[in-house]
């Protein structure tokens, strides 16, 4: 019975795992460089326009603020003016968390309240 079967039942299959270990690559590899340009298109995304940022850290602030059961409205405000100052001129979580401080307590800098937001 020469109809094709035999060479179909020795035939190797392939799996869409061993084009990626060809390359060198593994699976985990493959997958944390995915994430590595959505998380790089996000930050592009937020650092364009940083008031949707706002909104998203106002978000978190708020359901944070709820769930803990503090001054809502305040932390949220908090949260939203620190990722604003994340994401408009990319300052790191201390110096915008220090920053933010520093404006609510009404000790920043007039240069730093008027910064503008770089291209």
């Amino acid at each position: 019975m020469q109809d094709g079967t035999e060479n179909s039942m020795n035939a190797e299959t392939t799996s869409w795992t061993e084009a990626v270990a060809d390359s060198g690559k593994g699976v985990f590899r493959t997958i944390e460089d995915g994430a590595n340009e959505i998380g790089r298109a996000t930050w592009q995304f937020f650092h364009d326009v940083p008031g949707h940022g706002t909104v998203l850290g106002f978000g978190i602030g708020l359901g944070a603020a709820m769930v803990i059961g503090v001054a809502e409205l305040a932390t949220a405000c908090f949260t939203a003016y620190v990722s604003y100052r994340i994401f408009a001129y990319g300052e790191s979580l201390s110096e915008a968390v220090e920053n933010a401080i520093k404006f609510e307590g009404g000790r920043l800098e007039k240069e730093e309240r008027d910064k503008p937001i770089p291209d």
